[in-house]
């Protein structure tokens, strides 16, 4: 594909998202209706597998691929018209990265082409009911013969029922350090143990995101279904390369939410009130800043330094998250009660925004940063 046509595609997937996704998304939002529809036409348009290598399928999209901003620019993209779509697709090609990472040249044939030959959708998980350490899991794996015996719980397994290869997390039985019990399986449908429960998730927003519940009853895993050595996604530091994709889709959000507003505002005449001058103005720069940090996250990972690249990538993530609740604030004095009518998006995008930044936990990203600054002891590989 050359870069033209890629370019085309990617602006018309910009479109659909304000207009077709947005839609959808305002009219499923009530039974949280995961987004299919909207996942194939991104499939439609060639981008759905898009942090895949070309080898495999893919555009080479990811952070250390060789078009390192793509998959980044494509979610913030698609958040502009629907956060919860670009979650979908985040966790999506999220999981293609791992998979073709860390996986063997056969787990590759078998997963990773298998997933981008046609429409496919892929999930990893490592979140658990009262989990209190990011790496400690209570998910259990027992070894047998020619494999794994796996039992426990997952939450928040977004794209879950819908995935035809999901990565779960678990811990090796009878390993006291959780880095070297800290493993990744590979589950697909058909195998015998995992139960869903999708009427578990009733949040406030992302409701179309699907993150039900998961649990695994005796569920044998062979070996070819092991990800990596055990310890081997918390030493390579793969968590620390997932900060930007929120931080992509808190500002995709954000400037959707925005742009939306400019709009409205024009519409209603409110353009010559001062104080809604004033609230436009204020928050256009935080946008611009947010932006600004974002990109400069984006480039820090070309220069090989990657704690350097995953501290300015978790400060783009926080302030990608406060600004896009600050922009949800400030839309809120200056469009007026009216804009939050069922008639327009402005109730779901604050529902998504309100949701999802909570995803990271921004206190603890703050201490982090501080810890680095100070000179004290720190992971920049955490997300909460």
């Amino acid at each position: 594909m050359s870069v033209i046509d890629l370019h085309e595609r990617i602006e018309r997937l910009e479109q659909l998202a304000v207009t077709t996704f947005r839609e959808r998304a305002l009219r499923d939002e009530e039974e949280g209706r995961f987004p299919v529809e909207n996942l194939r036409d991104i499939h439609e348009l060639g981008l759905l597998h898009v942090a895949a290598e070309p080898e495999n399928g893919g555009y080479g999209g990811h952070l250390l691929g060789e078009r390192p901003e793509l998959f980044l620019d494509i979610l913030r993209r698609i958040a502009r018209g629907d956060g919860a779509t670009a979650h979908c697709y985040q966790l999506h090609n999220h999981t293609l990265w791992t998979l073709e990472g860390v996986g063997t040249p056969e787990q590759k044939e078998r997963f990773v082409r298998k997933l981008t030959r046609g429409f496919a959708v892929s999930a990893s998980v490592g979140s658990e009911p009262g989990r209190v350490n990011m790496y400690e899991m209570k998910t259990r794996a027992r070894r047998v013969d020619g494999g794994w015996v796996v039992n426990g719980v997952k939450n928040f397994v977004t794209n879950g029922e819908f995935s035809d290869v999901v990565i779960v997390v678990v811990a090796v039985e009878g390993v006291d350090n959780p880095l070297d019990a800290h493993m990744m399986v590979i589950l697909e449908p058909d195998m015998p143990g995992q139960t869903w429960d999708d009427g578990w998730y009733q949040p406030n927003g992302m409701r179309n995101a699907r993150s039900p519940l998961l649990t695994l009853k005796d569920v044998f895993v062979p070996d070819s279904h092991v990800l990596g050595a055990p310890g081997t996604y918390p030493r390579q530091r793969w968590q620390g390369r997932f900060h930007l994709g929120f931080a992509a889709n808190y500002l995709g959000s954000a400037e959707g939410l925005f742009d939306w507003y400019l709009e409205y505002a024009k519409s209603r005449g409110r353009t010559s009130n001062p104080l809604v001058q004033l609230r436009t103005g204020e928050m256009r720069m935080q946008l611009d800043a947010a932006a600004a940090l974002f990109d400069r996250a984006v480039r820090s990972w070309k220069n090989g330094k990657v704690v350097d690249a995953e501290l300015i990538s978790m400060s783009a993530k926080s302030t990608a998250a406060h600004a896009a609740l600050n922009v949800a604030r400030g839309v809120l004095f200056a469009a007026g009660a009216s804009a939050q009518f069922q008639e327009h998006p402005f109730g779901y995008f604050v529902r998504n925004i309100e949701m999802h930044c909570v995803h990271a936990g921004h206190d603890r990203t703050a201490q982090i940063i501080g810890q680095a600054a100070l000179g004290e002891q720190f992971d920049s590989t955490l997300q909460r």
